[in-house]
């Protein structure tokens, strides 16, 4: 579908960049400002961290329910409605976080930002650009969002509150509204689809596939978070203090925002499963020089940059492997990726024991990498298997726009 005359190009690229950069600064900022909410509405100490679990189930079920449900726009309704709709709940609730008189009024703004809905939206609307320039795209929209979980914490810690932040991010949300009407209609370059857009017994076919990306995202999901969990207890028990641990995180996440900008560029000749393989490889490695604790934060944000591309080129090739609507691969992946970000870090913190943190942790984050690594060349396989299945080709089935693998 051409881009409406009244949305120029260059607009229709900002404007999800934006947000996305939005969407990062108030994720970070409502973590890193728990110690300054619980003395504004008089919680005890280490409560209030029913906040960012809310904030992130609100996620789970915006995707759920504009992905799974088939109720995105860009699955072939021509509106945007569904989009305006969350922006103007993202803004809102933002709004009315900054100004809610109450803690749990605070917690019901929290669930209710379309968080979840939003990122759904801009990644299936990068994942219909077609080659090289969508894998671009797709790792700047993801930067952007690094970016600003680098940047919403600063701001806290700069200022010491977060209310201004929010009110200043819902003020930055509302131009936003113009552009974001066409985010939910087709993007260029790409006719809009359907689920009747492939045959019933070819989705069946791809449906392992389908299954193994999502093994991947929630693999992956995992080594990101679990880094960003148990990065800083391994350095302090590698004799970091407690400050110097928490200070040096952020290497890990200015590596991953870095890689984002850097790496798609410069390994464009690479297929995208290759690409995606190496860089797991490269992270295994770099996680376990981490047992170097003098090493280790270079380690980590090394391997920060590693990992960078993963998950956006996991998103851009599962979109152009699978015969199904972008949003609806978008949906599976985030929704797999949010549970692996809840789950997995517990289940890593098991082996955080003081005693034994130095070498259990980054064994074990090392460990889940490879998991991953292993669940990429699974899909590998599975997707050469499945390519002459479709009886009616999705458009990156066509010779021209073919997944190097």
């Amino acid at each position: 579908m051409p881009v409406p005359p009244a949305a120029p190009a260059r607009l229709l690229v900002v404007a999800p960049l934006v947000l996305s950069l939005l969407l990062g600064v108030v994720t970070a900022a409502l973590g890193a400002a728990l110690p300054l909410l619980r003395s504004a509405y008089g919680l005890p100490e280490g409560g209030g961290a029913e906040l960012v679990g809310l904030y992130n189930l609100g996620a789970l079920a915006g995707v759920a329910a504009c992905g799974l449900g088939g109720r995105t726009g860009a699955g072939g309704s021509a509106t945007g409605r569904p989009v305006l709709a969350l922006l103007g709940a993202f803004a809102g609730g933002c709004a009315g976080m900054a100004l809610a008189p109450t803690w749990w009024l605070l917690n019901a703004f929290a669930t209710a930002t379309g968080f979840g809905g939003l990122l759904l939206y801009l990644n299936a609307f990068f994942g219909r650009f077609p080659g090289r320039r969508g894998l671009l795209l797709m790792n700047l929209l993801h930067a952007c969002f690094g970016a600003g979980a680098t940047v919403g914490p600063l701001l806290v810690g700069r200022f010491g509150e977060v209310s201004w932040l929010l009110l200043v991010t819902a003020g930055l949300a509302a131009p936003l509204l113009w552009p974001a009407r066409h985010l939910g209609t087709a993007g260029p370059g790409t006719p809009p689809t359907t689920d009747t857009d492939t045959d019933a017994p070819a989705g069946r076919r791809r449906l392992p596939l389908l299954t193994v990306f999502a093994a991947v995202a929630f693999l992956y999901a995992g080594v990101e978070a679990g880094i960003g969990a148990l990065e800083s207890t391994h350095l302090e028990a590698a004799s970091r203090s407690a400050e110097e641990a928490a200070g040096l995180t952020a290497l890990f996440w200015a590596g991953l925002t870095a890689g984002r900008v850097v790496l798609p560029p410069v390994t464009h000749r690479l297929g995208q499963p290759r690409l995606v393989l190496l860089c797991l490889l490269a992270a295994t490695g770099l996680l376990l020089t981490t047992l170097d604790g003098r090493w280790a934060p270079a380690g980590y944000g090394l391997a920060g940059f590693a990992l960078g591309t993963v998950f956006p080129t996991v998103l851009v090739w599962a979109t152009a492997a699978l015969p199904l609507p972008p949003e609806r691969v978008s949906a599976v992946l985030l929704l797999t990726n949010l549970i692996g970000s809840a789950a997995l870090p517990p289940l890593l913190g098991l082996f955080a024991a003081p005693a034994r943190a130095a070498v259990s942790i980054p064994l074990s984050i090392a460990t889940l990498t490879l998991l991953c690594g292993l669940a990429v060349t699974a899909a590998v396989a599975l997707a050469r298997r499945a390519e002459p299945t479709a009886a009616h080709p999705h458009p990156a089935d066509r010779p021209d726009q073919k997944v190097r693998t």
